[in-house]
């Protein structure tokens, strides 16, 4: 079968692949990630955020993998009740069993399969391109397609009474997009829900950790950077406050402070990275030109994973010097930068309407004025997971933390330079009436 072999990785130094693993790593859908940037064009704003999705793979695999390990190493806490360590116990897998070696395997492929399906320049034209699906349902096609069938063979002999593929689809998409894209497919089970949440959960998954850390060190931005080693420490499978028979990552209650600085590290890398004005410039541009020239990518599967950053680089620059090319004006916009269009965030998202009658009263041309509205859920995010007290007794985390964050998307106005002085009068004037 062959040996164990270790990748160095800037973020979490050697990591550690079984032959099965590698035979992944080294198919054709994952050696693409190599050429896809994770953060899109915001090395146009920060240079050093140049780092592709194949890495960050690989440290979802080393962080889900870390994870794993910690909440099912057996020391169920003492203080829980008989019922609640009933429940644990019919449910997760005892260590060194058969079963759970299995879900560790699954937890691994299903961490290197969970970006295969990005665009080109990740997530900058997933909103113009693809449909309701976005890139899980081309990570789906990928998982089943005739690229990675050797390597669910091999484990199928492994596990014959296991459905080895459906279960790495399963814990790679995660139970609402699975369910989305497979209606009719029976549900998760508690366990299966704990096992995805350790990827793709919304607090806790190794994919947002990972990213956070990953950028950050990239970027040189430093508010990315937290205690995750103590957070991964105080990870617990916890029977939810609201509904005992549903089991959750929590944290034991001296991991509150980890939890926190996890929040706030999401928050400030937001407003910094993700949200920052000049990347929402530039990743318009990109998903504008994109979206004009790739708009119909049909089903074909081999079209889609031999699309990569470099032949969107390579038609870029083409476009930036034919003037006949339908790309050519956000081409030169991304080159030029005294051509970008400024990207203004607004404090409360109005309807379009609004926005067309204050392009029509300034007298800028439909094609210098666009925006992207994003209406906000109610409320904040704070900590809201199951928590182990130092009594036994199981908490909500936003009980125990006075730290939240707004939670929504911001509403973007992207506007040609010559405007955007008068635009900001005007939108100024609009949140003082406001």
């Amino acid at each position: 079968m062959g040996s164990i072999k270790k990748i160095y990785d800037s973020v979490h130094r050697f990591i550690h692949v079984d032959p099965l693993e590698s035979d992944l790593i080294n198919s054709r859908p994952f050696q693409r990630l190599h050429y896809i940037h994770q953060l899109g064009v915001t090395y146009f704003v920060y240079p050093g955020g140049t780092h592709r999705r194949f890495e960050h793979s690989l440290g979802v695999m080393e962080l889900a993998t870390r994870m794993y390990d910690e909440v099912t190493m057996g020391d169920t806490p003492i203080h829980l009740s008989e019922e609640y360590k009933k429940l644990l116990s019919e449910f997760v897998p005892s260590i060194g069993s058969q079963t759970h070696r299995y879900w560790r395997r699954i937890l691994r492929l299903a961490a290197l399969c969970h970006d295969l399906g990005h665009l080109p320049f990740s997530h900058t034209a997933e909103h113009e391109i693809l449909g309701k699906g976005g890139h899980e349902a081309w990570t789906s096609k990928i998982i089943n397609s005739i690229y990675l069938a050797p390597v669910w063979s091999l484990l199928q002999q492994e596990y014959p009474d296991r459905d080895v593929k459906e279960d790495v689809m399963k814990i790679s998409l995660g139970e609402s997009k699975f369910l989305d894209l497979y209606p009719t497919t029976k549900g998760f089970s508690p366990w299966e829900r704990v096992v995805t949440a350790i990827i793709t959960g919304d607090f806790f998954g190794a994919d947002r950790i990972d990213y956070l850390l990953r950028d950050s060190k990239c970027t040189g931005l430093a508010y990315g950077l937290f205690d995750y080693h103590q957070l991964i420490e105080m990870l617990k499978i916890i029977p939810t406050e609201e509904d005992s028979g549903v089991l959750a990552l929590g944290v034991e209650e001296n991991g509150i402070e980890s939890c926190e600085a996890l929040l706030l590290a999401r928050h400030y890398m937001h407003k910094r990275l993700y949200q920052y004005a000049s990347v929402k410039s530039y990743s318009f541009h990109l998903a504008r030109f994109m979206g004009g020239v790739y708009y119909d990518l049909g089903e074909e599967l081999e079209r889609y994973i031999s699309m990569t950053d470099n032949e969107v680089l390579a038609e870029l620059n083409r476009a930036s010097v034919d003037p006949q090319h339908p790309g050519h004006f956000d081409a030169k916009c991304l080159y030029l930068r005294q051509n970008r269009f400024r990207a203004i965030p607004l404090v409360t998202p109005p309807e379009e309407k609004d926005l067309v009658e204050m392009r029509e009263g300034l007298s800028i041309p439909m094609d210098q004025m666009a925006w992207q509205i994003a209406h906000k859920e109610e409320g904040r995010q704070g900590l809201d997971f199951p928590v182990l007290r130092q009594d036994g007794t199981i908490d909500n985390g936003v009980n125990l933390s006075e730290i939240s964050i707004p939670s929504g998307k911001r509403s973007w106005v992207y506007i040609a330079p010559e405007y955007e002085i008068s635009l900001r009068k005007n939108l100024r004037h609009v949140d003082a009436l406001g």
